[in-house]
């Protein structure tokens, strides 16, 4: 007698899901390794680009601004170093725990780079605006995974590599200059790791839960374009001029938006974004109009001109009420 084959074929179905899942975790795995692949040593940079350009030396005219966003970037670096450590211990998946890990060891060799260069320089850094602070350290405590990423694979990301760029646009010192690119390729390479894991996290959250996320994001936002108002003035000393970033900023969330949504297609999830808002839809456009007027502030109407001058106030004070 022949034997029969089992019925029903579980294994067509086993098969497919395992094939499913690998490609997923391979997506993720791959963030790791190709981290480890480009990890670029920090201290022969730095030394090689000196040795190069000679000591880094800030222009007298654009001194005290470029202090200003360097200790922004400096502290911004450590924060994200802690932040991505954190992530690293709580995420539950290996996959992402290994991208998170990678994220964190770049992080952590851009704060010492940083700091280096400016010990280099013989300059003193400025201490950190009291709102940026309140922003990282929200970010750092909150207990909820899903607005960590939120806050800094989404938000703090996006802007740190805008002003990356700017910077390094801006030309303001050589070594300066010719060392940023290493940060930007590195920050870009981050924001991977919410594109790929977050739509998972997204998709099964309640209507309350997506509601909160709402909710920490504009606060995010209020925080961040509150953070940014006294340094306005600082950005256009450097050349870099603060709508373009913010427009730049914009398109950077909108592009990781649609990756999320692409990764919800391709692994056949529940395409909602668990509440998340694309600052270049909806009401995005006329708050970066109303931010930053497209002609100008004195373009702007009476009554905008008077809430911005009121709120570049207000956070100036709040900067150092915080601090």
């Amino acid at each position: 007698m022949t034997r029969t084959k089992e019925w029903p074929p579980y294994e067509l179905v086993e098969e497919s899901i395992e094939t499913e899942a690998q490609q997923k975790l391979a997506r993720l795995e791959r963030l790791y390794h190709k981290g480890q692949d480009l990890v670029w040593d920090g201290r022969a940079v730095l030394t090689s680009l000196i040795e190069k350009h000679g000591k880094p030396r800030l222009p007298e005219d654009k001194k005290e601004s470029a202090l200003a966003l360097l200790s922004v970037l400096l502290w911004g670096e450590l924060a994200a170093w802690a932040i991505s450590a954190d992530l690293a211990e709580r995420i539950d998946d290996i996959e992402a725990k290994m991208a998170a890990t990678s994220q964190a060891h770049d992080e952590a060799r851009h704060f010492y780079v940083l700091r280096d260069y400016l010990r280099a320089m013989g300059e003193p850094v400025p201490r950190l605006g009291g709102v940026g602070r309140y922003l990282l350290t929200s970010i750092l405590e909150t207990d909820s995974l899903v607005h960590k990423l939120i806050g800094m694979q989404l938000m703090v990301e996006s802007n740190a590599l805008a002003i990356f760029k700017g910077l390094a646009e801006a030309n303001v010192e050589p070594v300066l200059t010719e060392l940023l690119p290493y940060y930007e390729r590195d920050e870009a390479r981050h924001v991977g790791l919410g594109v790929m894991y977050l739509p998972k996290l997204l998709s099964s959250l309640s209507r309350f839960e997506r509601a909160r996320v709402t909710a920490f994001q504009l606060r995010t936002v209020g925080l961040l374009i509150t953070a940014g108002m006294p340094m306005r003035e600082h950005l256009r000393t450097l050349g870099m001029e603060p709508r373009k970033l913010a427009a730049r900023t914009s398109r950077l969330q909108d592009d990781i938006l649609g990756q999320m949504r692409q990764v919800q297609r391709d692994d056949n999830t529940p395409r909602n974004l668990g509440g998340l808002l694309n600052p270049r839809k909806g009401f995005g456009p006329a708050v970066l109009d109303f931010i930053h007027p497209p002609n100008g502030e004195a373009s702007a109407p009476f009554v905008s001109r008077t809430l911005l001058r009121l709120w570049r106030k207000s956070a100036s004070a709040a900067d150092r009420w915080l601090a």
